[in-house]
C-alpha cells in the first residue's frame, strides 16, 4: 500500500485560547459553511495565509461538487442548539474521508460549525474558554489513508488539521483516536476528555443523516456517567432515569453536503437498524462499567473476539453507503 504525502500548511492567526480580553475574528475564510448555526457571525476576512493545499484543498475541490451531488442542500437551523449558550467544548464526530485522506464536504460542514462556536465564544465579552473535540480513528468498513512513515492517517488528525488552519489554537483542539463507530464517539469522547475536565455543557455535531444514531449514542453513553456514580455497583443510570443528566448535551445537525439522494438513502437504512439495536442495548446497558464490558467484550470494533473481522470488506464493496463512511 502506498502512503499518502502529508500536507504542509500556511497557518492563519490562531484565536487565543482561553483569553483576557477578546482576540480578533480568524483571517481565514470558510471554505465551505455549515448550514446549522442559528445565530449570525460574521465571516472572517480573506487571508493569502489561508491554507490553499492538503486537506484544506483536498476538502474543497470535493466540496466544489456539492451542489451538482445534492441540488436539495437547505438550512438545518437545530433546534437543539440555543443561539446563547456557551459549551465546555463542542464534539465533532468523524464522518469518514477520501482514498487519499482528503476531507468531504459534509465532514467540512461539521467542522466549520466548530470553528464559528470556537469564534463565538472567545471573542464574547467576557470570552469564553471552549474545546473543539474531534473524535474518529478510522472506519471498519474500509481501509484507511497513510500518511508519513506509512503510518495510519486518522481522521481526527485530518479533521485537527483543517480546524488550526481555519484559525482554531492547537491547544484547544483535543483528539479522540481511537473511536472506530459512533458508539466508540460516544465512549471515548466523554471518558478521555469530558470526565476528567468535569464538563457540565456539551454540543455535539454530525451530518442529518447520521443525527439520530449519534443522540443514540451520546444520550446513552454520556448518561451512564456521573462522579462517582460509574462502578459496577453504582447504577448510574438508573438512578438517574427520568432526571436531568449530569453532562447537558445540545445536538447540533449539519447537511448533508456532497451526497447523492442515492448515497443518503442507502446510508438511512444502515442508519436506522444501528440506531434501533443500540436503543434496545441501552434498556439493558445501564452502568459505565458494564458498558466498558459490553463495549470490549462483544463489539466488532473493539472485542479481541471479533478483531478478525476487521479488514472484511466485503459486504459493502456494492453498498452504495460506502461512499458516506
Amino acid at each position: 500500500m502506498t502512503t499518502t504525502p502529508r500536507a504542509i500548511f500556511a497557518r492563519s492567526a490562531p484565536l487565543a485560547h482561553p483569553a483576557a480580553t477578546a482576540p480578533t475574528a480568524s483571517t481565514g475564510a470558510r471554505h465551505h459553511r455549515a448550514r446549522a448555526l442559528q445565530h449570525s457571525l460574521a465571516p472572517p476576512s480573506p487571508s493569502p495565509t489561508r491554507p490553499s493545499s492538503g486537506v484544506v484543498r483536498r476538502a474543497s475541490s470535493i466540496a466544489a461538487n456539492a451542489t451538482a451531488t445534492n441540488p436539495a442542500s437547505r438550512q438545518f437551523p437545530s433546534t437543539d442548539v440555543p443561539s446563547d449558550a456557551f459549551y465546555d467544548a463542542v464534539v465533532v464526530v468523524a464522518g469518514g474521508m477520501t482514498d487519499s485522506g482528503g476531507l468531504p464536504p459534509w465532514v467540512v460542514s461539521r467542522l466549520d460549525h466548530a470553528v464559528d462556536e470556537y469564534r463565538r465564544h472567545v471573542t464574547a465579552t467576557p470570552p469564553k474558554k471552549m474545546y473543539v473535540v474531534l473524535s474518529g480513528s478510522a472506519t471498519p468498513h474500509k481501509p484507511p489513508p497513510l500518511q508519513k512513515g506509512g503510518f495510519m492517517l486518522h481522521e481526527s488528525t485530518a479533521m485537527a488539521e483543517y480546524v488550526v488552519a481555519a484559525g482554531v489554537p492547537p491547544q484547544a483542539v483535543l483528539k479522540d483516536t481511537a473511536s472506530m463507530d459512533t458508539i466508540g464517539n460516544a465512549y471515548y469522547s466523554l471518558t478521555l476528555h469530558a470526565a476528567p475536565r468535569n464538563w457540565r455543557r456539551v454540543q455535539v455535531v454530525t451530518s442529518e443523516f447520521h443525527a439520530g444514531r449519534t443522540r443514540a449514542a451520546f444520550e446513552w453513553v454520556w448518561g451512564l456517567w456521573s462522579p462517582g456514580l460509574n462502578g459496577a455497583d453504582d447504577d448510574a443510570g438508573r438512578q438517574r432515569r427520568g432526571g436531568d443528566p449530569y453532562v447537558h448535551l445540545d445536538f447540533c445537525t449539519t447537511a448533508n453536503d456532497g451526497l447523492t439522494s442515492e448515497v443518503v438513502d442507502a446510508r438511512a437504512e444502515r442508519e436506522a437498524r444501528s440506531e434501533a439495536a443500540l436503543r434496545d442495548n441501552a434498556t439493558r446497558v445501564t452502568t459505565l462499567a458494564d458498558f466498558g464490558e459490553w463495549l470490549y467484550t462483544t463489539h466488532l470494533c473493539y472485542a479481541v473476539t471479533r478483531q478478525h473481522e476487521i479488514g472484511e470488506f466485503a459486504e459493502m464493496k456494492t453498498d452504495p453507503a460506502l461512499k458516506s463512511y
